[in-house]
């Protein structure tokens, strides 16, 4: 995502906030608030993530038929935008939170 789209995508979901047309944003915000939730779990400092895991913390109990595809979708969207990032560790994917959502 080049610096052109990441402003498109805030601009979007900015938007989103005063004025909801669905519920993509709502599901963006509840992955990365199950990150950091996770990563604050016994002061750890990362989440595991398991997008099987998130779905329905996600999709707040009603995951839809392409749940699991679209919690990892929501994860690389926040990756993209710099809100988090993915390091393997010890032989196991861990997720850091860069910074705060500003959308």
């Amino acid at each position: 995502m080049n610096e052109a789209q990441k402003n498109q995508k805030l601009k979007y979901l900015r938007e989103q906030r005063e004025n909801p047309t669905g519920n993509y944003r709502r599901y963006l915000v509840n992955t990365y608030n199950y990150i950091l939730n996770d990563s604050r779990n016994n002061n750890k400092g990362w989440s595991k993530a398991s997008s099987r895991e998130m779905v329905n913390y996600v999709y707040e109990g009603s995951p839809d038929h392409m749940g699991y595809e679209l919690v990892e979708e929501y994860k690389k969207t926040l990756r993209d935008m710099g809100y988090i990032k993915f390091q393997k560790e010890n032989n196991e994917w861990r997720t850091y939170v860069i910074k705060d959502l500003d959308f």
